[in-house]
């Protein structure tokens, strides 16, 4: 087993360093930035951060989706057929709140739930440097597999109130005693399991901390036809229309693909029995 794997499925999470080109970054920055000027205020200040759905505004954006060098760091890692879901802009602006706690697996009633080997990967690309003061990413390594007493204490995550609340003390934004905080620099791809209890510092600087976060499923082919159902149910066909045929030829290998009838896995961000 290569020993980022190891990482991956003992800790949760890898990091690869030196990833993005100077030219991508640049282009990111620039393509980021203007997306995020121009999000709709009330969802600048959410606890998640400035947030934007990666909706192919910018040819960069697929140029990060298809990069060859994160393609080759995910087939190091035994994934050969890895297949795009989703991507997300976000930005912890000056003094925003830190990001609360919360794991991003979805078909938590699903024998998946249990497997050693991840179903579902966040690829996230930060375009500055991070530090503890800046909103670095901060995790609990073990706890996309290991029950914790705070999983009792996080509720639905994202789909509950959690994003608009203003009650920071609140266990989801609590500190805990396994959590590390992992900085890394501007072009590093952190990789980790959708089941990893995840966070980000308080911003305490005046620049803005943008992160990239893209979301694969490194097993697509083979889940079951449930998951599979419940992933391509929840693609952005609208956004896939946008694209010229070219750009759409360069993103279809990637592209989760289910033709059959079998009934989708129910959305469920709530780990229960699966997670000890």
């Amino acid at each position: 087993m290569h020993p980022k794997l190891d990482q991956l499925t003992r800790e949760g999470y890898c990091v690869f360093e030196n990833i993005l080109s100077a030219d991508l970054l640049g282009r990111l920055r620039s393509a980021s930035d203007e997306v995020l000027d121009a999000n709709e205020y009330e969802k600048k200040r959410s606890n998640q951060g400035n947030i934007v759905g990666m909706h192919y505004q910018d040819s960069a954006f697929l140029d990060l989706i298809t990069w060859p060098a994160a393609l080759d760091a995910l087939y190091l890692l035994g994934f050969e057929r890895p297949r795009f879901w989703s991507g997300f802009v976000i930005a912890k602006e000056f003094d925003e709140p830190p990001l609360y706690w919360h794991q991003d697996w979805v078909f938590w009633d699903e024998p998946e739930a249990a497997e050693s080997m991840p179903h579902q990967l966040f690829l996230m690309y930060y375009l500055t440097d991070t530090r503890v003061e800046n909103g670095c990413l901060r995790l609990i390594p073990r706890s996309h597999r290991q029950r914790f007493e705070i999983h009792d204490q996080l509720g639905k995550g994202h789909d509950s109130d959690i994003r608009s609340t203003a009650d920071y003390a609140h266990p989801a934004f609590s500190r805990h005693p396994d959590e590390i905080d992992v900085a890394v620099k501007s072009g590093d791809l952190v990789i980790g399991d959708a089941r990893l209890l995840h966070s980000a510092n308080r911003n305490k600087t005046a620049q803005r901390r943008t992160v990239l976060t893209l979301w694969y499923l490194p097993r697509f082919d083979q889940a079951s036809a449930r998951v599979r159902a419940g992933y391509t149910q929840r693609i952005n066909t609208d956004a896939l229309k946008t694209l010229t045929p070219q750009e759409l030829d360069r993103l279809t290998p990637l592209l989760p693909e289910y033709e059959g009838e079998g009934e989708a896995a129910e959305w469920n961000r709530v780990p229960g029995d699966m997670l000890h």
